[in-house]
This record gives structure tokens, sequence and C-alpha cells, in this order.
């Protein structure tokens, strides 16, 4: 749910995300309503015979479906039931999980061990107001008067803790089958001391956190997730009451009255656990002995602040865990009627979660080539399915359809003990949530060592302790999974796929194929990839091997439990990839006639800013030297201003490309002209300048010629060796500066890394001589004279990670990513939005924040070098092999397409 403002182009509008993973709903014509007028639905008492049971009745669906028809007020006269709330006084409740053991290290005996959360894990209260009090219990019994405020908390909280226990249940399932009881061809991905390091829950710096919701939370018809607070907010619709009584307000609707509603943003929690499972660890440091805790600073997101598949991925399994809750393929028949009702709009129906659903337009169904397949369907709207719409909720239905598909597969394909279709759905459930946690643990680490197999606590081996095995490293891993290679729809369901194929097709159930997997991933084109392991990415050598990865398990605590890595054939079968397009990266390029598009509006860039963060922190600007008190709204790009840019891309191929990235962050693309002086440009390089020698002493970066830009005549270092330091080798660390040495004065100068990722932004340098492409450092100091506190991002800002070759240009942390939905075949992204009927609107998310120093002299020309790929890409992933790249080369070229951008700062 948005607001902002529309302008035409090339002055895009904005749009003012209003809280992360907010639930919208889709809108879909339909018949039979029934109205039920709200005053019979007046607050009538129940009986009190549930006294000194800790019960009350609750309603355990919305009211369309007790109903048996579309109705837009809630009336569940006659239809509750008596269900357990809680044996405590207040509506709140600790986390109970259970964890599995061997009984010895011969032994297949299991024995189990309860853990349970230092403090309560959920709450539910009525209002964010500070003077709002949790109700109580009377005579041990929780049942108010219907339509009451108390009743429906009472129902959030009964609603928020069966789904939270059948959750705990399913990954109580999931962690014994994958540490104790699966076959072991792959390391485990989760954590295995979940009830030591209590990352069953919601954690912040090693704490279990409260899930706090609110059943009557503002006066909006919608809902929300906060994962930066831990809290649920359920809104609702009211006038104002003209009668007599006490009451300011008569009450319509409220979204807890539909539990498909509260599923699904609890889901949205689930999601941020099992992202965050290996983030805190705990164990016996192996030098000292000692007992070790640690939480790491940051947590990952499935998903960014505006549009990207992460996002979109994180609701469709929102989605999925209401379909896990009900078993029915359509979520908010309630909510969803009620919202359009009282919005004015035309009625409306359901989202749907199957292509059976009538929800969906003519031609789908669960035919083979007719379902909702990637990327055709990120656009697509089953209420106005001629428009294109670029929302994370809509581009989320491939996803949730796949879960729900995969869900009846294995139901169909599985061999159970029980013909109980309810048990069946539990078991089915069981095994999506042990898929989904080995998937999210992976793609969430932080720690950057993939499993507890290679954790620095189970490594027995000293010099194996600084080996990573995905996101690059510790110290890079948050950049890694936020933007360099985020979860996107290729990442996320070829490690999904893995763990079917190793946990599900080889054992659990052998029934369900790989090939029928594949098929499957194929039918919804999510068959994005050619292999399933990406063996040894993160691993910071240039070489991989399974010998490497089997002697460094071989040195590790678990070292007696057997293991087979990698024993089978983890190619995909192409013979299975019928509707899975992948697109060679040449066929991406910047739009002949319109290169990009500008928004420099005060409000507009003031807007963004107040919501960008990086590493859970707002980000700095450089105050004083560049802001929106100089941003004048001409949509160029002017001295001192912030602006917003959006590549102008053009898909020049016969096919659809999905998830365009382009990325403004450092990468290795200069090198060191003079290799023995590494020093930033501090006291070194400045008295360099005053002997009038710039080539010994400054640290000068010349930028390397890729695809023949810039010429070696116009200062570009044409080097292809693989040496460290050379153009032709990736940073394997991402480090940029490293503090190594001090001057006569004990001041520490920080020097660079020889393979040190730059600022994507040179400039055009012109003497009476030649004219040059030069680093931002140069050029400051010899056309410019600038100091470094002058600089943007300078050392008052930045300390020793000062780096002088952002002083001129820089783009910001956290807003140095674009995410474009898709772009059709022989279009940009704006014609593919214009010619599926959709609105030319840009959000923060298809931009990339730039600063612009002050002190730059107008008529200078910038180049800055984008990196771009897109999901469906077939080489922006695998070499020319078809082997995964590993992630050190992210921090070079090969995987992308290298986009120049020029302009001249103008007044």
């Amino acid at each position: 749910i948005t607001s902002g403002m529309k302008r035409e182009n090339p002055m895009m509008g904005r749009e003012k995300t209003l809280a992360l993973l907010i639930i919208s709903f889709i809108f879909q014509a339909c018949s039979g309503i029934t109205d039920v007028d709200p005053s019979n639905a007046g607050k009538r008492a129940l009986s009190t015979a549930l006294a000194g049971t800790n019960q009350a009745y609750v309603y355990l669906d919305n009211p369309s479906i007790l109903d048996g028809a579309f109705v837009y007020h809630a009336d569940f006269e006659g239809k509750v039931s008596p269900q357990l709330i809680t044996t405590n006084s207040l509506l709140q409740s600790t986390c109970l999980f259970t964890q599995y053991y061997p009984d010895s290290l011969s032994s297949t005996d299991l024995i189990s061990y309860s853990a349970e959360t230092d403090s309560n894990c959920m709450s539910t209260l009525q209002d964010m107001s500070t003077s709002t009090q949790m109700i109580q219990s009377t005579n041990q019994s929780w049942v108010f008067s219907l339509d009451s405020d108390e009743f429906y908390q009472v129902n959030t909280y009964y609603h928020i803790n069966t789904m939270t226990q059948r959750f705990l249940e399913s990954l109580s399932f999931a962690h014994k089958y994958v540490h104790l009881q699966s076959p072991r061809t792959i390391p485990p991905a989760t954590k295995y001391n979940l009830r030591d390091t209590g990352t069953y829950w919601l954690t912040r710096d090693g704490v279990n956190q409260n899930l706090k919701s609110y059943a009557y939370c503002y006066n909006e018809m919608n809902a929300y997730y906060s994962p930066s607070e831990d809290l649920l907010c359920f809104g609702y619709y009211a006038e104002e009451d003209d009668d007599d009584d006490d009451t300011d307000e008569e009450i319509y609707f409220r979204m807890v009255q539909d539990p498909t509603i509260i599923y699904h943003e609890l889901g949205h929690a689930f999601v941020k656990i099992m992202m965050n499972q290996r983030n805190v660890t705990s164990g016996t440091d192996p030098d000292t002995y000692d007992a070790v805790f640690d939480s790491h600073p940051y947590q990952s997101d499935l998903g960014e602040l505006y549009y990207d598949e992460a996002g979109a991925i994180n609701e469709a399994i929102a989605d999925w865990f209401s379909y896990y809750m009900n078993n029915r393929t359509s979520l908010g028949e309630f909510a969803l009627t009620s919202i359009t009702h009282y919005s004015g709009s035309a009625y409306g129906n359901y989202r749907p979660l199957s292509e059976d659903e009538d929800a969906h337009a003519a031609g789908i169904s669960t035919e083979e080539g007719e379902r909702l397949s990637y990327p055709a369907y990120l656009h697509y709207d089953p209420a106005e399915p001629t428009t294109a719409i670029e929302d994370i909720h809509y581009a989320s239905a491939i996803a949730s359809h796949y879960f729900v598909a995969l869900t009846k597969e294995l139901e169909n394909s599985c061999t159970f003990t029980t013909d109980d279709e309810d048990e069946i759905h539990e078991i089915a459930g069981d095994y999506m949530v042990m898929l989904l946690s080995e998937t999210m643990a992976e793609i969430g680490d932080l720690t950057a060592k993939g499993s507890d197999f290679f954790s620095s606590f189970a490594t027995l081996n000293s010099s194996y302790r600084n080996v990573y095995f995905t996101n690059l490293n510790e110290d890079q891993s948050f950049l890694w999974t936020q933007h360099v290679n985020p979860p996107n729809y290729r990442r996320f369901f070829r490690i999904l796929g893995k763990n079917i194929f190793h946990y599900i097709s080889s054992d659990l159930c052998p029934e369900f194929t790989i090939d029928e997997s594949e098929k499957l991933l194929d039918d919804y084109g999510l068959l994005l990839f050619r292999s399933y392991e990406d063996r040894g990415v993160g691993y910071n050598t240039d070489t991989y091997s399974d010998e490497i990865y089997a002697s460094y398990f071989g040195n590790s605590l678990f070292s007696d439990r057997t293991f087979l890595p990698y024993a089978v054939n983890t190619e995909v079968n192409e013979d299975n990839r019928r509707y899975s397009v992948l697109i060679d990266k040449d066929y991406i390029e910047l739009d002949e006639d319109t290169i990009g598009y500008v928004v420099d509006g005060q409000t507009d860039i003031t807007n963004i800013l107040a919501t960008l963060t990086y590493q859970g922190a707002n980000v700095q600007t450089s105050e004083g030297l560049a802001g929106t008190e100089y941003n004048n709204n001409h949509t160029d790009i002017s001295p001192g201003e912030i602006v917003a840019l959006s590549l102008n891309l053009r898909n020049t191929s016969n096919s659809t490309m999905g998830g365009v990235q382009f990325l403004g962050n450092d990468w290795d693309h200069m090198k060191l002209s003079n290799q023995t002086n590494t020093f930033v440009s501090r006291t070194i390089n400045k008295q360099a300048l005053k002997n009038g020698d710039i080539t010994t002493g400054l640290a000068n970066f010349k930028p390397c010629t890729f695809d023949g830009f810039p010429s070696t005549s116009a200062g570009g270092e044409k080097d292809t060796t693989t040496t460290s330091g050379s153009c032709g080798h990736a940073n394997n660390t991402n480090l940029g500066l490293i503090l190594a040495d001090t001057d006569s004065d004990g001041n520490i100068l920080p020097r660079y890394d020889l393979d040190a990722p730059q600022p994507i932004c040179f400039v055009q340098y012109s003497d009476d001589d030649e004219t040059l492409w030069v680093n931002q450092d140069y050029f400051r100091q010899v056309s410019m004279n600038l100091e470094d506190s002058q600089c943007l991002n300078n050392p008052s800002m930045s300390g020793n990670n000062f780096n002088p070759n952002e002083c001129l240009i820089r783009t910001l942390p956290g807003a140095n990513q674009a995410n474009l939905g898709m772009i059709e075949a022989q279009s940009t992204w704006a014609e593919t939005l214009s010619n599926g009927g959709g609105s030319l609107q840009f959000t923060a998310g298809q931009m990339i924040l730039i600063e612009v120093n002050k002190n730059v002299p107008a008529g200078t020309t910038f180049n800055c070098r984008f990196r771009t790929r897109f999901t469906n890409c077939s080489d922006c992933w695998e070499d020319e092999n078809g082997d995964p790249y590993p992630d050190y080369m992210y921090t070079g070229h090969e995987p992308f397409k290298l986009i120049n951008f020029q302009f001249t700062v103008l007044d």
C-alpha cells in the first residue's frame, strides 16, 4: 500500500512504502455477495460454562467460509467453538521447541529435549497506545461478548498461538531429520543447536524477542509485519458513530476477522526466523576451550523495502503458510470482500494460490504449459490480467502457486503410514518447512560458513577457520546477501531444488523423482539453473575441488559421522527444460535514445532518504557537501545534488528478461599504477604532490580496459594477467583498506589492498597534451586541489575507511542497486510497463541514489561503470563450462554485462 504523486516523463513520480512487507490484496470481480446488517451483530454475551477451563469460544475461519458465501460483515453467532487459549492470566506465553539428540555416537536411538524461551515469545494487545493494558482472564476463562474488543484479541492470540505451535513442531521435525536421519549427502544448513542458541524463535542480540500483535492497530484496511520491531499490526475500518452511547465510532470491519490474514502476516515472522538461524552461534573455542556465544550484529532479510524478487518470494511463502494451516488454496475471502466494499470499488474476491481457482483469468490452469510461469507472470493481477503492475505481491504468485503445487505433489506421490487426508497434509507441510528452513538458512547465513559442519567451533585444523562456503566471508556477508548475490528466483529455487534432490527424492519420498521435481519447476519457468551445487561458493582461494571440501569436513568435530559430499550426479537433466528460457547477458544494453531517467526534486529525494537504511541504520549523507537543499528539479545532474538515477535498459533478445538488476557498489575494476605505493591519499601522497611527483607517491588507480573501454591512449589499463592486483584477477576478499603503517607522528596510514574494490565512477581529465580517464582522487588533487575534508564521505564521517576515489561522486549505501521486474523482448522496462497498460511510475527500488560534490566544476564529465545482470541469464551465474561462479567472482566483471553511463555535471 503506497502513497505518493504521479508525474509525466522524464520526471517520474515517487511511491513511498509505508511499512516493510505490508500485505497488498488482489481484487477480482465476483458475485454471490451476502449482506449482513452490522446492527444485528452487536455485543452479545456468551455462556460462562467455560469457567475454570482456560478456554474461550473462538471462530476457526473467516465469515465468508463459515457462511458459505461472500460477506462483508462478520457475524459469528452460532459459529464459534470452545478452544484452549492459555493457562496464563494474560494473553502471552513462552514458546516451546523440541530438539532431538542421539543417545550415543554409535546409536540410532534419539533423546528429545525441550527448550523454552526465557521470556514471553508472543503477546496480543488491543492497540499501540502506551496506556493499553493486556486483558486478563476471568475465573480461568477467556469468554467475552461477541464482537467486543476483548473477543477479537482472544481470537487473534488463539490463531497466532496455534500457528506458532504448528510451525515449531514442523521445525522440530526438520531439525531431527536433516541432522540425525537424512542420508547426509550434503551438510545441513540449519543450526545443530537451535535449542541452545534460541534461534527457533525471533532473536535480537542473542535474546529471544516478544512478538507483539495488535488486533485494533490503526484505522486502515491493511495489515503488516514489521521485522525491525517484531510486531504484527492489524487494521480496521470504522466510521463516526451518531448514537448516544459511549462509543465514538462504529466498527464495520477488522482485519483479524479473517484468520488467513493472520496466518499470512505471521508467515513473514517465520521467514525472518528461518533466514537468521545461522546468525547466532554457541560453542567452545577450539583454542581456549572457553564457552563462546556470538550474535551477528546484523540480520538477514528476504527482500528489501522496495521491489525485488526476494521480497516477492517472501510474500509467496507467507501466502503458502495460510495453505499450510487450512489446506485451502485461497486467501482473504472475507478480508478482500470487505476491503473492496468499504473502499468503494467493485466487490473483490480472494487471492488464489492454485491455478484451478476461479479467480484466475481464462487460459490459466494446472495443465502443462498453463501454469503461472516465470517471468511472463511477474506483472500478473488476476483482477486486471491485461494490465502490467510491478509489485512484489503480484510477482509472488508464481512462487506461491509453485509451493502449493509442490505440497500437493508430495501429498499425492509419497508413501505415508496414514490414509487420513488431514494427517497427510500435516506431514507434507513438515516436509515443506524442512525444505524452506534449509534453503533460507543457507541463503541468510551471515557467518558465511553454510553449515555447523564448517563452523569455527567444529573445525580442528586452525588453517581452515577462515575458509567460507557461502556469501563470500563473514565481513562482507551482509553486502553479499542483500546486494551482490541476493536471493532472486534463480538462487532461491536452485537451493530449494538441491534440497528436494538430496532430502525428498533421494530419501523421504523417492516416488517424487528428481525428474518430476525438475518438470514441476520448469512448469513454472523456475528451472533457471544447470547444476544443483555451487561447490565452494565463498571459498577464499582461486581454486576449488571436492577434495578440498572433503578435507575440510574431515578436520571437523563431525567427521565421525557418515558424509558423502556430492556422491551423486547433480546436473540438471536438460530434457526437462521446456519452459524455462535462459538468455545471454549480451542482449541487455543501454537504450540508444534515452539512456536513463533522473529524479532530482527536493521532495522526492527527501522522501527516499527518510526510509533509506543500510546494515540496520540510517544512511549518513555528506552534509554540507551534498544535500537536497542543492536540488533544482531540472532533471540534470548538478553540483551538490542528491539525484536518483534509473538506467534505461533495453532487451534486444526475442525472449522476456526477468529480475533485471544493475549495481552501483564498489567493485574490482581499477589497477594501481604503482603497486609499491598503496597508501590512501593522506600525508604521503600530499607530500609527493608538493614535490611535484604524482606517480611515485600517489596511490593512483587506472581504470581497467573492459570491452575496449577505456583505451590505453585514453588512460585505460589493458592488463589481462591473472596475478593478484591485475585487471584479470578478481578480488577474493572484497576488502578495500587495511591499516598497515604509521607516519613519523604516529598517525595510522591506511593502505589499499592490491585488488581493492573501487567506486564505479571515474572522471575525464584534460591538459595541454592529452585527455584521459582518471580516478577521482587524482582529479581532485591535480585539477581542484581539494582537501580530504571537502570530499564526500570524508574522514570525519568514515574515519580510516575514507576512500578518496569517491570524493566527487558516490553512490549511497543501501541505494546502490536497482531492480526492474521484467523487460519484454525488444523493449525497455518503461516500454514493457506502458505497452502492458500499466503506468510508468518509479519507486526508489528502481533507482540508484548518487551524491554530487558541490565543489565539482560545471562541465566535468564522469563515466560510471554499472554492472548489470538478470535472473534468467544463461551466463551471469555460471561460466562457459556450466560451473557456478564462486562468490569472489562477483567482485569482478565476468558475471555481469558492463554498462558505461557517461554524464556531464551542469549548473
